[in-house]
């Protein structure tokens, strides 16, 4: 259990975070496209350094048949990282197109868990409203697919964000009145 003490230092720590996090998600929603550029520019760096440590990695287990084939596949991964990089516009592309395959996914998987529940317990009108409504968005940024993957991913990083940054207010709040 946290000692009582602590409780106001971790409510400075929630509301600061909470205010950076909420700073963020705006400015995110508010300039999606530049979000969606950042967040592809750090995946592509991501992508790049993994690939080169894996091919680093990949070359210490010579002893095996199968070093050569890690080490091309973590190649190819930091080539699409290097693709990414030089290519923006791209990986956000690519990026949508599999945010897109995971709404569809789970839509589809999400009704008929919904509907398969419907004879043993209440509520599960909602699993199939979550299934549905994943499944239109998922349909939705299709539709608009290439044109939305210039500026979904930042959009709902920044939504993401904003619900993370005032959720952390909230129990900052709570946190300083429940002393």
């Amino acid at each position: 259990m946290t000692p009582h003490n602590s409780l106001p230092k971790r409510s400075d720590s929630f509301r600061t975070i909470g205010i950076v996090f909420t700073v963020l998600g705006a400015l995110a929603i508010i300039l999606p496209t530049l979000a969606t550029l950042v967040i592809e520019q750090l995946i592509g760096w991501l992508m790049l350094a993994w690939g080169v440590a894996g091919v680093l990695l990949a070359r210490s287990f010579r002893q095996f048949s199968e070093w050569k084939l890690i080490a091309v596949g973590f190649a190819l991964l930091a080539l699409a990282g290097l693709y990414f990089l030089l290519m923006p516009g791209v990986g956000a592309a690519v990026m949508t197109v599999f945010l897109v395959a995971g709404f569809l996914i789970e839509g589809i998987l999400s009704i008929l868990l919904g509907l398969r529940m419907s004879g043993q317990m209440g509520n599960w009108q909602w699993i199939v409203l979550s299934g549905v409504c994943a499944f239109v968005l998922g349909v939705v940024v299709l539709l608009q697919w290439p044109t939305a993957s210039q500026w979904v991913l930042g959009f709902m990083a920044g939504l993401n964000f904003l619900s993370t940054g005032i959720s952390l207010l909230f129990v900052s709040r709570a946190v300083r009145h429940s002393l």
